[in-house]
């Protein structure tokens, strides 16, 4: 690819780090600085050199164009959004249905360094045991669970976002090994890394009982059950999406808690490493997590990213809910408070806010997600059984977020299959709104029901109307199977001539133009 091919892998050795199940400062692990060149001749000697490679796949995900994607890719096409007082041009032409190949934001570099990394100390951390007879077996596969786990999650993310995408295992040291690599189709990949997840999942480490930001920042056992069961989600395998679920609320290694309504958004997103969390991007001080701060705000930043008020018309939250009052204000402007404010007031009709200093952790998996992928697997498989289980798990999260209605408030109300498919599609946008699942549930859902049809027309074009853009025009870029993924960057396709273009951004000049 074609920013791999300048890129070396350095790290800061992390000399404080001792092995694991002792703990050290959070800054020692998750704020390592590229210094020293992670080369297979003089690096990989010891267990500490397999230690600042792993811390290394870590610091790689915090960086900005890693972050950036995320949240451009998770949200930006979704209903969630729509333009801040901001101003990006390629944020822009995305935002306005107006993708081509030369949109900055659709290069994948950054998260194929990332995936280097993984490669990396996959392919050399076994040799270091050959070199450092102290270096156990047992230490060894945790970390080869850890490498493995992000790698497979860079990869989720890359095709969710792209379908088909270049799959490689090797890794790239130098120039002298030439990067052309066909795409794999996104079935195949998910089948490589679930199998490859599932030979490592008894590895990973279930906790660390001194270190919250260890259990909450590092792949545990939870993280890697919970990456399972999406996938499987993803690939419509819903007896075993929703098995891995059970394997994550049946274990009593590092317990998760759905935190109660009186403080959850404070605590879980913005002070970050709750009861709840299973596994999210360490930020501090240090490494500031610009993203964020970019797109949603703060203290004298100009929002990239408004919220679309999902209210307006409607009774979408039903009434007082907490995700609607402190996720976003209804100002007029729409500001988005999660993640980038605290809520200082606790009055839920009128909230106040205060904007912190941009070193909020950013979650990939939380207790709520385990509900509702198995809400989503239960509706789908449908039953009246499974329906009605189904609405009970979607209850843990509504009545969290609605003090003012007693427990239970859901049940009754819905029990055909298709209620009850919305019902869990529609909590799951109230519970992660802002937090980069959006735009992939809907693809998701999309994929299942074997066109974007349905999904324009009652969820997306809401959006662009509000927007005041061509509804005509818009249909145009978004009613087509292939439309509903990015198109690969135009410096990929010139310096891989395996690659092929996304159907959809080469079957026409009108619509691939900016």
């Amino acid at each position: 690819m074609v920013e791999m091919k300048k890129f070396f892998l350095k790290i800061r050795a992390l000399f404080l780090l001792p092995v694991l199940g002792m703990t050290v400062a959070c800054d020692d692990w998750f704020t390592l600085l590229p210094q020293s060149e992670m080369v297979a001749e003089d690096f990989w000697k010891d267990e500490q050199d397999v230690l600042s490679g792993v811390g290394a796949c870590y610091r790689a995900m915090n960086e900005d164009g890693f972050m950036r994607r995320l949240i451009v890719w998770g949200e930006v096409r979704s209903d969630n959004v729509v333009p801040g007082t901001g101003s990006d041009t390629d944020l822009g032409y995305i935002l306005n249905a107006n993708i081509n190949a030369a949109n900055g934001y659709v290069k994948w570099s950054e998260v194929y360094t990332v995936i280097n990394i993984c490669n990396t100390l996959i392919k050399n951390a076994p040799m270091v045991r050959e070199y450092d007879s102290d270096f156990t077996e047992e230490h060894l596969k945790q970390y080869l669970a850890e490498a493995k786990t992000i790698r497979a999650f860079c990869y989720f993310t890359l095709v969710r976002a792209f379908n088909d995408v270049p799959y490689v295992e090797e890794p790239y040291l130098d120039d002298t090994r030439t990067y052309e690599v066909a795409q794999s189709t996104c079935e195949s990949i998910l089948d490589t890394l679930i199998t490859d997840l599932k030979s490592i999942e008894d590895f990973a480490v279930k906790e660390y009982p001194d270190n919250i930001d260890y259990t909450k920042g590092r792949v545990t056992q939870k993280a890697v059950w919970a990456l399972l069961a999406d996938m499987y989600l993803w690939l419509n395998d819903y007896e075993n999406c929703i098995a891995y679920c059970d394997k994550i609320l049946a274990s009593r290694d590092n317990p998760l808690t759905l935190l109660p309504s009186s403080n959850f958004s404070n605590a879980v997103f913005y002070s970050g490493n709750s009861d709840e969390s299973i596994w999210e991007l360490q930020f501090d001080n240090n490494t500031q997590n610009g993203a964020v701060r970019t797109f949603y705000g703060g203290t004298d930043v100009n929002a990239l990213l408004s919220a679309y008020d999902l209210s307006a018309g409607s009774d979408f939250f039903g009434g007082l809910d907490l995700r609607h009052v402190q996720g976003y204000v209804g100002d007029g402007l729409y500001a988005i408070k999660k993640y980038v404010a605290y809520c200082s007031a606790q009055d839920y009709e009128n909230p106040i806010f205060g904007y912190g200093d941009g070193s909020n952790n950013w979650i990939i998996y939380r207790l709520p997600d385990v509900y509702l992928m198995k809400a989503e697997a239960l509706a789908e498989i449908g039953g009246a059984a499974n329906l009605e289980e189904a609405v009970d798990l979607v209850s843990y999260t509504y009545d969290r977020a609605h003090p003012d209605l007693e427990e239970g408030s859901l049940k009754g109300k819905y029990t055909n299959q298709s209620e009850v498919r919305n019902l869990v599609f529609d909590e799951r946008q109230r519970e992660f709104l802002f937090e980069g699942k959006r735009y992939f549930d809907l693809v998701r859902r999309m994929r299942r029901e074997g066109s974007p049809t349905n999904i324009v027309n009652t969820y997306l074009m809401r959006k662009y109307t509000s927007m005041s853009l061509d509804e005509t025009t818009v249909r145009s870029k978004l009613d087509d199977k292939d439309a509903i993924y990015l198109p690969i960057h135009e410096e990929e396709l010139r310096v891989n001539p395996l690659l092929v273009q996304n159907r959809f951004y080469m079957a026409s000049e009108d619509i691939s133009k900016n």
